[in-house]
């Protein structure tokens, strides 16, 4: 004898049987209450339909993957040096499930990385005097008189930089009350002039050309050894001439059938 559960069981396959195929063309299998709808493409030759995301830092490999692809739409996002193409988006009549991606993530090369971490960094004089050294390929120097220095020299006047301290004192006495007042002032020298600007050359990102950063050398007198801190000038308006140039480059590498966009895209 059937029990209530078994029969209502037995009349939920039944009612399944009769729906037939849910309308995709994956395979899948309608279940009664209590089981879910799987999919069996697991269990294909072929999956259904090609999904992935190829991610690379290299432009001119992005562009190989993306132009074996006969069209797509690339997003581009000159903030974040980031790219990413879409194959199957479709359209807003056809629309398609947007799974088969491309994505382009720059890395920043280790000089131009160096630079950026030293911008705004308060170096001991032995340790900007290394930092030169370690990047001398890439770095000119200016003295405070406007004369060139070599990595070299430019080392040297960083490590000859001395502080040399002044005090003045007045003190005054009344018949209920005495005061006293001081300036203490300490003044960097390093023979005739000190290091003034770093110029620091360097490919920012493959593939985008060389450019010159200017960094200007400020002295930090506030302790008995001084400080060096170093500040990119400009440095926001040459980002922005990097993210243009981004898009421009990845443009010339990319065939007829990707088309670019400004912005990023994210499915909803």
């Amino acid at each position: 004898m059937f029990d209530a559960e078994a029969l209502d069981k037995l009349q939920d396959l039944t009612q399944a049987a009769t729906i037939g195929h849910p309308g995709t063309h994956v395979p899948t299998m309608l279940v009664p209450r209590g089981y879910d709808l799987v999919s069996l493409e697991k269990y294909m030759e072929n999956p259904g339909r090609f999904r992935g995301n190829f991610a690379t830092s290299s432009i001119e490999d992005y562009a190989d993957y993306v132009n074996h692809e006969s069209s797509s739409r690339v997003f581009v996002d000159i903030e974040k040096m980031k790219a990413k193409a879409f194959f199957d988006l479709g359209t807003h009549l056809d629309p398609g499930h947007g799974d088969h991606t491309a994505t382009l993530a720059l890395e920043k090369t280790a000089a131009y990385a160096a630079m950026l971490d030293a911008d705004g960094k308060a170096f001991a004089q032995k340790d900007l005097a290394h930092w030169v050294e370690d990047w001398h390929a890439n770095i000119e120097g200016e003295d405070s008189n406007g004369t060139s220095l070599s990595p070299m020299q430019l080392a040297a006047a960083v490590r000859r930089i001395e502080i040399k301290a002044s005090s003045e004192r007045t003190h005054e006495e009344g018949d209920w009350n005495s005061s006293r007042s001081g300036l203490d002032q300490l003044d960097a020298r390093s023979g005739d002039a000190t290091p003034a600007i770093i110029r620091f050359s360097c490919t920012p990102y493959e593939a985008l050309s060389q450019r010159t950063f200017t960094l200007r050398v400020s002295i930090l007198t506030d302790d008995t050894k001084p400080r060096l801190k170093l500040r990119v000038t400009g440095l926001s308006a040459d980002q922005e001439l990097i993210a243009q140039e981004f898009k421009h480059v990845l443009g010339q590498h990319l065939a007829d059938g990707a088309t670019l966009l400004l912005g990023t895209f994210a499915k909803s």
